[in-house]
C-alpha cells in the first residue's frame, strides 16, 4: 500500500463543489448532489459541509466543473485522488476550445496556448477551428462554409447552433454569445455534419475502483412539444479504455474509443500539469456534404455530468457482484409520465407547470454481457 493509498484507511468526508460558491449545493443541480452522495457511500465517507477539518480527515471533492490548478490548490487537491473530476493549468484546456487550431497564425489565442495539440488532434477531430474574436470567428465560417454547412459551439459546451448555411445565420448565431464569454473560453467553429450519432467514452475511478465505458446518447423525442427519453446507455468494464474489448464492440464503436484514447493522451501531453479521475468525451458520428462519414471527438468533459450517476452506480455493482467484468447502465431523463423499473435509480423528480414531470433516472443490468 503507498502512502497515498493509506488516506483512504482513514476517516474521509465528500463535498460538492460548485463554481461560484465552493462547498455548497444548488437545488438545480441533482446530479452533483446525487454523485456526491453515492460516492460518500461507495467510500464510506460521510458527506457535506464540516465545522472544521480535522487532521486525519481526508476531503475528497466532486465539482461540478473542471478546477484550474489555482482552485485546487485554493482547496487542497493535489492528486486525483482528492477529487473526482480533473484538475487543469489553464481554464481553456477544459474546454472544447482546445480542441481546434485558430484560424490563422495571427489570430489571437489566450496565454500559454499549445499550437501543437491541434496538429496531434488533426486525425481524431472534426474539421474545425477555435476563435477568441468575432473577426476570427467570421474568418473561420467564411473558410468552411465554402465546403458546406457549420455549428457554432461555445467554448464550455453548453451553447450550439447546429447547420448555419450561410454567413447571415451565422452572424446571427454568433450575435447571441456574449462579448466576454468568447474572449474567455472562445468558440469552436465545425464541420456540420448529418445524421449524426454521438457516441460517449469515458473513464473514471474513485479510490482503488475504476471503469471504462462506451455507448451512445439517446435521440430526443418531441412529444408535444417536450422532449422525452433522452439519456444514453453505456457498456461498462472493469478496468482502463483497452477493457472495453470484453464486449465486442463494433467498428464504429471501437473507432470511438480510439479517437477518444489518442485525444487523452494529446491533452495530457500537450498540458503536462493536468490529472484527472473522471474523463469522458463526445465523439459525433455524422455523414459530410459529399455523404462521406466522418468521425470526430468534440470536446473533453472532466467533472460531474449526466452519466455521473450510472459510474458511481456501475462501480457499487462491480464491488458487490464478485468477478462482474462487464455491465450495462443507463441514463434517462423523461417528461411526462413513465414507468420508472422497480431497480432504479431515481435521482430527480420535478413537476414544472410549464413542461410537466421531469424525472432523471438511471440504471444497471449486470447480464447484458
Amino acid at each position: 500500500m503507498t502512502m497515498d493509498d493509506s488516506r483512504f484507511m482513514r476517516t474521509g468526508r465528500v463535498q460538492p463543489v460548485t463554481r461560484t460558491h465552493a462547498g455548497t449545493t444548488r437545488a438545480d443541480d441533482p446530479c452533483l448532489t446525487h454523485t456526491a452522495e453515492r460516492i460518500a457511500r461507495l467510500l464510506q465517507y460521510d458527506y457535506g459541509l464540516a465545522d472544521s477539518r480535522q487532521d486525519d480527515q481526508h476531503i475528497y471533492f466532486v465539482p461540478d466543473h473542471t478546477l484550474t490548478i489555482a482552485e485546487a490548490t485554493k482547496l487542497g487537491v493535489r492528486t486525483s485522488r482528492d477529487l473526482f473530476g480533473g484538475v487543469v493549468p489553464h481554464a481553456f484546456v477544459a474546454t472544447r476550445a482546445a480542441t481546434h487550431a485558430p484560424v490563422s497564425a495571427d489570430a489571437e489565442v489566450p496565454q500559454n496556448w499549445s499550437y501543437a495539440l491541434a496538429r496531434i488532434l488533426a486525425g481524431s477531430v472534426l474539421r474545425g477551428y477555435t476563435a477568441f474574436t468575432p473577426a476570427d470567428a467570421r474568418s473561420a465560417a467564411e473558410r468552411l462554409l465554402r465546403i458546406g454547412p457549420v455549428r457554432l459551439h461555445c467554448g464550455d459546451g453548453d451553447t450550439t447552433f447546429d447547420a448555419l448555411p450561410d454567413l447571415d445565420a451565422f452572424e446571427d448565431a454568433l450575435g447571441q454569445v456574449a462579448v466576454i464569454d468568447l474572449a474567455v473560453q472562445g468558440v469552436v467553429v465545425e464541420q456540420a455534419l448529418a445524421e449524426q450519432t454521438t457516441y460517449v467514452v469515458g473513464h473514471a475511478r474513485v479510490a482503488d475502483m475504476q471503469i471504462s465505458y462506451v455507448g451512445t446518447r439517446r435521440a430526443a423525442r418531441v412529444e408535444c412539444g417536450r422532449a422525452v427519453h433522452a439519456g444514453c446507455d453505456l457498456a461498462v468494464v472493469q478496468g482502463d479504455l483497452p477493457a472495453l474489448d470484453r464486449v465486442g464492440l463494433s467498428a464504429e464503436a471501437r473507432e470511438a474509443v480510439l479517437k477518444a484514447a489518442r485525444y487523452d493522451v494529446a491533452i495530457e501531453h500537450a498540458y503536462r500539469s493536468s490529472f484527472a479521475s473522471r474523463r469522458s468525451y463526445d465523439v459525433v458520428l455524422g455523414y459530410d456534404e459529399h455523404g462521406m462519414p466522418r468521425m470526430g471527438v468534440r470536446g473533453p468533459s472532466w467533472s460531474v455530468s449526466a452519466e455521473s450517476p450510472a459510474e458511481i452506480a456501475a462501480m457499487m455493482a462491480f464491488r458487490d457482484v464478485p468477478g462482474l467484468q462487464c455491465l450495462r447502465a443507463s441514463t434517462y431523463e423523461v417528461v411526462g409520465a413513465v414507468d420508472v423499473p422497480a431497480d432504479a435509480m431515481v435521482y430527480y423528480r420535478r413537476d414544472d407547470a410549464g413542461t410537466g414531470r421531469l424525472t432523471k433516472f438511471c440504471t444497471i443490468d449486470v447480464q447484458a454481457y
